[in-house]
C-alpha cells in the first residue's frame, strides 16, 4: 500500500477507494479521465477561494461551486486550523475525485491563521543564516502541519531575487537579492515540504523582485532584457526546475523583453508559460497562475477572458478566478468552438491527476478526534526551529569599535532604549538577566521632540546604552518605519555615549545609521528574535548572520561580522536540547504538594542544558504570612552549598596559580597551627571528609545566659557595634570583637575522631577560609568576589547580602528563637558563620538559581565562562573525581553515593560522576557531565524553623531532580 495522507478531519471516501485503490499513476489517471465528461475536466483546473470563518453563506457558495463545476482544489485563507480541517472533511466528501487543498504559507499556518497557528521567519530573515539543514526543518515541519489541517499545497517558496529596495509585495518574501542565495534556500525549503508530502510551488515566475509595483494593484513592469533575466530573475527557477520542483506559480508581470504587447501578463503569454519555462527551462510540472482575481489582470482583461487566455498560455491551474461561474462558461466555451483543443485540455487535467497521486491523494484515511490538532500545528519542535532560525539570522553589519564581544559586565552603568515601543519589551526583560539596566521607551505616537532630548540627558553618562527600533515598516516608501526623530536620536546618543543599536526590522534600514559604530540585524519584532538578539549580545549566543540584501554601500550584501559566544549561560525551549517541556512541567506539581506539606515557604528551581537554562521557575512566597512572592532574583541562604561555590573553587583557584596544592598538610599553609593535632592532617582527605574532623562546634551555645533563659549573654554581645564589639552578628546583635579567636582556639585544639571513615565536617572548611587568607590575604568572601563572582557577572551572589540589597529581595531564613531571638534575614543562618561576622568556608554565601546555575555551568565547562578561563580543566577534573577512600566525596564536591547502604543523596539517575552539594537551609545544587545537565533548588525550608525536615523526610529534592533525567528525550 502507498503511504496514506493522515489528516485527523478526513473520513475515507471508500468508493474512490475500492475503484482506483492500488493502481499504478498511469493506470489510476486513465481511469479517472475515462470517466469524466468535458465539464469535469474543466473543472479540473481550477482552484477556488475558500474561508474556514464561520460564514454559513460563504460555505454555501464553496458547496455549490464543488457540486456544480467539480473544482480540481480549494485554496483556503482566513480561518482557523480547526475548522478548516473540518471543512475540508465537509467539501472532500463532496467531490468525486479528491481536491488539492491549498494554502498560500510561505511562513507556514501562522501566515493564515496568526492568532491560531505558529508563525515561521519570514524569508529575508531565512536568507541570512548559513544552515540550509534548519531550512529543511522548517519546511519539513510546514508541510507536517499543512498535512494536519488537510492541506497538500503550499504555495512557497517564493523565489523572487529581491533587488529592489522599494519593492513594495515581495520584500520580505524573498530570500534576498543574491540568485545563488535565493536558489539554495529554496531548494532546502522545498525538500523539506517534499519529504512531508506536501507539493511546494516556486513563484512568481519569471521573477517579481525587482519592481516597485504591487501586482494586486496593477500590472508592473520588469524591464530587463534577456541576458539579466537569465542570471538574476530566473537563476532560481532554473536551479528548482533542475531539482525537481514539482509546481510553479506564473505571475502578473509585464515584460517587454519576453512578450512585447502592451498590457500583457506573463501568466497570459504562451511566449513565457510554454516557450521559456516549458521548452526553454525544461519545467514539466503543474503551472498554476497566480490569484486570476489580482488587478494585474483584471485591469485589462475581463472575467473568463482572462482565464482562458492563461490556460492557452500553458497554465495546468487557474487560481483563484475573479468570477467562477463566468470562467466556466467562457471555458466550456472555448473548448466547444476548438480555441481550446481536446488534447490541450487533457494535458494539463492528466498533470493535475498525476500531481494528486504523487500527494497520496488516492487513498484518504479516517482519524475520529481533533482534540490535538492545536497542540499538533503549535509543536514545541516547531518553535524550537523557529527560536534557532532568529539566533542564526542575528546579522552584526557593524563593529567598528570592538564593542561586542562584551567580555566584561560589572563596572559600568547600562541604559535602555525602545524606539516604537511603550513598555519593557523581550529584549529588555532578557538584558535583566544579565545586567542592571535602566529601561526607557518611547512610543511613536509621541512625536515631542523635547521627548528624545530628555532621553538623550537620562542615558548619555551611561558607559552603554542598549537602543532598539520597532513597529517597523517592510515598505521603503515607509522608510521602512524609521522617522527623521529617530535617526536624529540615535546620533545624538552615540556621540554623547557608547551605543549598541538592534534593528528589529527590514535589514534596508540600516542604511540610516552608517555613523553607529555597533548595529545589529533581527529582521523580525517577534519575541523569539528579541530574546535571540539580547542573548547574542550579552555573549551567548554565536552571531553569524550575513545580509541577504544591500542596505547600502557601506553594509552590501553578504555583509556580516561573526562574533562566536562567550559562552555565557543562555536561555532556550527545553526541546532545543533534548528535554521534554511537558515531562518538566511536573516539577510545577511536586512543588505544589511541597508547598501544601509546608515543606518550604517557597523556593526556586533552574534547569540547564548543554548551557542553556530551559526550566527557571519560583514558587511560593518568603514566609508562610504569604505578604511577598519569591521572585526569581530573590536570593536565598545557600547554607553549605558555600563549601563548593566560594572555598572549593577559591582553593582550586590557588592551585591553578600554583600557590596550594591538595596534597600538602595543613601546617605547610597555617604553619602558626603546626603543633597541634592538625598540623599534619592533608588537606584533600579534609575536603573529602576522611581526615578525622569532629563534625561541628556549637560554638554559640557557651555565649547563652543560662540564668536569663538562654538568652545572648550581655559579656558577649551587645545590639551596637563598639571597638569591643565589632563582629556582626546580626545588624542588632554584635559579638565580643576577640571571640572569633576562641572560636579558632576551639576548631584547632579539638578532638580528632579514632578513625578516618567519612564523616561529613564543617570543621575542614573553617580551615579552607583560614588557608585562603593565609596565601592570599583575602578570606573566602574577598577572594571569591575577586576572582570569580565579579568578573562572572554575577550581582547577586555574595556574603552579608543585608549591606547591598533590599531587605525583599533576600528570603529569609529562619525565626531565631534559641540564640538570635529575631528572624534571620540577610544574614547567615549558621551560627559558627555568624559568629565570624558572616563569612566562613562552609556558609555564608547567599545567591539564586540563575547565578548559583551560572557557577555550576562554568565548572562543568571545564573552568570556562563567558570568554575567560577561571579554572584549569585538570583541576576541574582532579577535584570533581571521587577521593580514593569514599563512596561519595569528590575533593570538597559532593558526588552521588554509589554505596548501596548509605543514603542516597541525589536522584538515583543522576549519573555517577555528578557533583554538586546539599544546603542545610534546604538546597540542592548539582552538575551532571555525562549529561551536561545542571540543577539547582534553592529554599528555605528552615523557616520558620529549622526543626522542621519534611523537605527532607518527603525526599523531595531528588524527586524533583529525578523529573529531570525523566525529560531527556531518548
Amino acid at each position: 500500500m502507498r503511504r496514506s495522507i493522515i489528516l485527523t478531519c478526513w473520513i475515507s471516501i471508500a468508493s474512490f477507494i475500492t475503484t482506483h485503490a492500488q493502481l499504478t499513476k498511469s493506470e489510476w489517471v486513465d481511469s479517472i479521465m475515462n470517466e469524466m465528461t468535458t465539464a469535469e475536466k474543466i473543472g479540473q483546473i481550477f482552484m477556488i477561494r475558500a474561508f474556514s470563518k464561520e460564514d454559513p453563506s460563504h460555505i454555501k457558495d464553496v458547496k455549490r461551486q464543488i457540486k456544480d463545476y467539480q473544482v480540481g482544489g480549494i485554496c483556503f485563507f482566513q480561518g482557523s486550523p480547526l475548522k478548516q480541517a473540518a471543512l475540508t472533511q465537509e467539501y472532500q466528501e463532496m467531490s468525486d475525485v479528491p481536491m488539492m487543498i491549498g494554502i498560500d504559507g510561505e511562513w507556514g499556518l501562522g501566515m493564515r491563521f496568526p492568532k491560531d497557528a505558529i508563525s515561521f521567519p519570514k524569508q529575508l530573515t531565512i536568507g541570512a543564516i548559513n544552515d540550509h539543514q534548519l531550512i529543511y526543518r522548517m519546511g519539513k515541519e510546514i508541510g507536517r502541519q499543512c498535512q494536519l489541517s488537510g492541506v497538500n499545497v503550499n504555495f512557497a517558496p517564493a523565489v523572487d531575487v529581491n533587488n529592489n529596495p522599494l519593492n513594495p509585495v515581495i520584500n520580505i518574501r524573498s530570500f534576498g537579492e543574491d540568485p545563488f542565495n535565493v536558489a539554495a534556500k529554496a531548494y532546502a525549503y522545498m525538500k523539506g515540504l517534499e519529504d512531508s508530502d506536501v507539493m511546494a510551488c516556486a513563484k512568481h515566475f519569471p521573477g517579481h523582485g525587482d519592481t516597485d509595483v504591487d501586482s494586486h494593484h496593477d500590472l508592473p513592469i520588469i524591464p530587463h532584457d534577456r541576458a539579466r533575466l537569465d542570471s538574476i530573475e530566473l537563476f532560481p527557477f532554473q536551479m528548482m526546475i533542475r531539482q525537481g520542483i514539482p509546481a510553479v506559480m506564473t505571475a502578473h508581470l509585464s515584460v517587454p523583453t519576453l512578450d512585447s504587447r502592451e498590457n500583457r501578463p506573463t501568466t497570459l503569454s504562451s511566449y513565457v508559460v510554454e516557450d521559456l519555462l516549458r521548452d526553454d527551462m525544461g519545467f514539466e510540472g503543474l503551472a498554476f497562475t497566480d490569484a486570476m482575481e489580482m488587478k494585474g489582470v483584471t485591469k485589462y482583461y475581463n472575467p473568463g477572458e482572462a482565464d482562458v487566455e492563461a490556460f492557452l498560455a500553458g497554465n495546468d491551474v487557474i487560481l483563484l478566478p475573479e468570477n467562477m461561474d463566468a470562467a466556466m462558461r467562457a471555458m466550456k466555451e472555448a473548448v466547444a468552438s476548438g480555441i481550446i483543443s481536446t488534447e490541450r485540455l487533457d494535458r494539463s487535467v492528466r498533470r493535475v491527476l498525476e500531481a494528486k497521486y504523487d500527494m497520496n491523494l488516492d487513498e484518504v484515511i479516517t482519524r475520529a478526534s481533533q482534540e490535538n490538532l492545536m497542540t499538533e500545528v503549535n509543536s514545541k519542535e516547531a518553535a524550537v526551529i523557529k527560536a534557532k532560525i532568529y539566533e542564526r539570522a542575528l546579522t552584526l553589519v557593524d563593529n567598528s569599535e570592538g564593542t561586542l564581544p562584551l567580555t566584561s559586565l560589572l563596572g559600568r552603568e547600562y541604559g535602555s532604549i525602545s524606539l516604537g515601543s511603550t513598555g519593557i519589551n523581550t529584549f529588555q526583560q532578557r538584558l535583566d538577566d544579565y545586567i542592571d539596566v535602566s529601561h526607557y521607551h518611547q512610543s511613536k505616537n509621541n512625536t515631542n521632540p523635547t521627548t528624545y532630548d530628555e532621553h538623550v540627558t537620562s542615558l548619555k553618562d551611561k558607559d552603554l546604552v542598549f537602543v532598539t527600533i520597532q513597529d517597523m515598516s517592510r515598505y521603503g516608501s515607509k522608510n521602512y518605519g524609521v522617522d527623521q526623530l529617530q535617526i536624529n536620536f540615535i546620533k545624538q546618543l552615540a556621540s554623547e555615549t557608547k551605543v549598541i543599536l538592534s534593528i528589529f526590522g527590514s535589514p534596508y534600514a540600516a542604511k540610516y545609521f552608517e555613523d553607529i559604530a555597533t548595529v545589529l540585524i533581527a529582521y523580525e519584532e517577534d519575541e523569539m528574535a528579541q530574546d535571540a538578539a539580547a542573548q547574542a549580545i550579552m555573549g551567548a549566543i554565536d552571531i553569524t548572520g550575513k545580509l541577504p540584501v544591500t542596505a547600502s554601500d557601506r553594509y552590501p550584501v553578504g555583509t556580516g561580522v561573526k562574533i562566536p559566544s562567550l559562552n555565557r549561560i543562555g536561555f532556550a525551549l527545553p526541546e532545543a536540547v533534548g528535554l521534554s517541556s511537558d515531562t518538566l512541567s511536573r516539577i510545577d506539581d511536586l512543588v505544589d504538594e511541597l508547598i501544601q506539606l509546608k515543606a518550604a515557604p517557597g523556593c526556586q528551581v533552574l534547569v540547564a542544558k548543554d548551557n542553556k537554562v530551559v526550566y527557571h521557575r519560583s514558587f511560593g512566597h518568603h514566609t508562610y504570612n504569604e505578604d511577598l512572592a519569591v521572585d526569581n532574583d530573590d536570593v536565598f541562604d545557600l547554607a553549605s552549598v558555600t563549601k563548593v561555590l566560594a572555598s572549593t573553587i577559591s582553593a582550586m583557584h590557588l592551585q591553578d596559580a600554583d600557590q596550594f596544592n591538595p596534597k600538602d598538610r595543613i601546617r605547610q599553609y597555617i604553619p602558626e597551627e603546626d603543633t597541634t593535632n592538625k598540623a599534619n592532617i592533608v588537606y584533600e582527605d579534609m575536603l573529602a571528609h576522611v581526615a578525622g574532623l569532629a563534625a561541628w562546634i556549637p560554638f554559640y551555645a557557651e555565649t547563652l545566659d543560662v540564668e536569663l533563659d538562654n538568652q545572648p549573654s550581655t559579656s558577649y554581645y551587645r545590639e551596637t557595634p563598639s571597638d569591643s564589639f565589632g563582629v556582626m552578628v546580626t545588624p542588632s546583635l554584635y559579638l565580643r570583637t576577640d571571640y572569633p579567636d576562641t572560636i579558632w582556639r576551639k576548631i584547632f585544639s579539638s578532638q580528632l575522631r579514632e578513625t578516618n571513615e567519612y564523616r561529613y565536617s564543617d570543621l575542614a572548611f573553617y580551615i579552607t577560609n583560614k588557608t585562603i587568607n593565609n596565601l592570599s590575604g583575602y578570606w573566602v568572601d574577598g577572594y571569591a568576589e575577586i576572582n570569580f563572582y565579579n568578573p562572572m557577572g554575577l550581582r547577586r551572589t555574595m556574603f552579608n547580602p543585608y549591606r547591598i540589597l533590599d531587605q525583599d529581595d533576600i528570603v529569609p531564613t529562619e525565626h531565631d528563637q534559641y540564640w538570635r531571638n529575631q528572624i534571620v534575614d540577610g544574614t547567615v543562618h549558621d551560627m559558627g558563620a555568624a559568629m565570624l561576622g558572616g563569612v566562613s568556608g562552609h556558609a555564608g554565601l547567599f545567591s539564586n538559581a540563575r547565578e548559583v546555575g551560572v557557577l555550576l555551568q562554568m565548572v562543568l565547562n571545564g573552568g570556562q565562562y563567558g570568554g575567560r578561563q577561571y579554572l584549569k580543566p585538570e583541576t576541574v577534573e582532579y577535584y570533581t573525581r571521587r577521593h580514593w577512600r569514599s563512596t561519595r566525596r569528590g575533593i570538597g564536591w559532593d558526588m552521588k553515593e554509589l554505596d548501596p547502604d548509605r543514603t542516597l543523596n541525589i536522584s538515583e539517575k543522576a549519573s555517577r560522576h555528578a557533583f554538586g552539594h546539599l544546603g542545610f537551609t534546604g538546597n540542592s545544587a548539582f552538575a551532571d557531565p555525562d549529561h551536561d545537565l545542571v540543577f539547582v533548588f534553592l529554599s528555605n525550608r528552615t523557616f520558620p524553623t529549622m526543626k522542621n525536615n519534611t523537605l527532607g523526610k518527603e525526599d523531595f529534592r531528588p524527586r524533583i531532580q529525578s523529573v529531570v533525567y525523566d525529560a531527556l528525550i531518548p
